[in-house]
């Protein structure tokens, strides 16, 4: 990894772990031995009374406590690497999922200096976002949106489920919903019709980050995280306001009221729900 030279810089690398229901993300430093992350890892979960421990990549033990030699983690590690910890009882180990998400870099102030120096120039030159809305419209679609994040965050999936909404048993909305483990992102489309889905021609994409991320199409209110295309390159519309704004509104009671058996019943199914009446069933 790079460095600024004669500036103070320590490297650490970003890991995110999943457990069952618990996600962390923790920084260590890049040549902290694989025994150390274990220890570190452990008390982060409360398992810190546990011995037994592996790392494996692509099938391989890169390391285990039965190692007699320390293995570091910058010898081994690379950017958007999928590892499994193992930990507890060799017999009956706890399964626990690892992701080098990130490099983190810190540094004295000489290098944020330079760093800041850098970014203003940057800043200088960057296209400024384009927002419609008015800030009474803005307000309510922030309140929406980030409460459809806080419904998915409470929800235990994985991959790709498609919906199909209807109001009064005629259709409503078409949804295809995509949690992606390694960038720890939601995706939601939203589709006017079963062909338009099929086509993958959305009228909108709602992208929901773990952190606070900049852009400068589409729409991006208060919730820094969460992410509105509307129409593949255009932020949301005043004539589109109240569609969008009903259309989440609709699909976080849906996230809240059904069970999670139903909403993910499977890859290659639909969920229908006409929130009307709250009836649903799959097809």
């Amino acid at each position: 990894m790079n460095s600024f030279v004669g500036d103070k810089m320590i490297n650490k690398f970003r890991l995110k772990v999943a457990y069952k229901e618990n996600k962390i993300t923790i920084d260590v430093d890049e040549n902290i031995t694989f025994k150390m992350l274990s220890v570190i890892i452990n008390e982060k979960l409360l398992l810190n009374k546990c011995k037994f421990y592996e790392f494996i990549y692509n099938d391989q033990i890169i390391d285990s406590v039965n190692r007699k030699e320390d293995i570091v983690l910058k010898n081994c590690l690379e950017l958007e690497q999928e590892l499994i910890y193992h930990t507890g009882l060799k017999s009956n180990p706890y399964f626990i999922k690892i992701i080098v998400w990130d490099y983190v870099i810190d540094t004295d102030d000489a290098v944020i200096k330079k760093f800041m120096k850098l970014v203003k120039e940057m800043d200088q030159e960057k296209p400024k976002q384009i927002c419609y809305l008015n800030k009474a419209q803005r307000k309510f679609i922030d309140i929406v949106l980030k409460d459809c994040y806080d419904s998915l965050e409470n929800l235990s999936f994985g991959g790709e489920y498609h919906y199909r909404i209807l109001k009064k048993g005629n259709d409503y909305l078409f949804v295809t919903l995509i949690y992606y483990m390694l960038d720890d992102k939601y995706e939601i489309y939203l589709y006017d019709s079963m062909d338009d889905l099929n086509d993958k021609l959305y009228s909108y994409l709602i992208t929901f980050y773990d952190t606070n991320r900049a852009y400068f199409k589409g729409y991006q209110g208060s919730n820094r995280n969460i992410f509105v295309l509307y129409k593949n390159d255009e932020t949301i519309i005043p004539s589109e306001f109240e569609n969008i704004y009903n259309a989440i509104n609709r699909i976080t009671h849906m996230f809240n009221s059904i069970d999670s058996d139903y909403l993910f019943s499977g890859h290659d199914k639909c969920l229908v729900y006409d929130f009307a009446n709250d009836k649903y069933w799959i097809e």
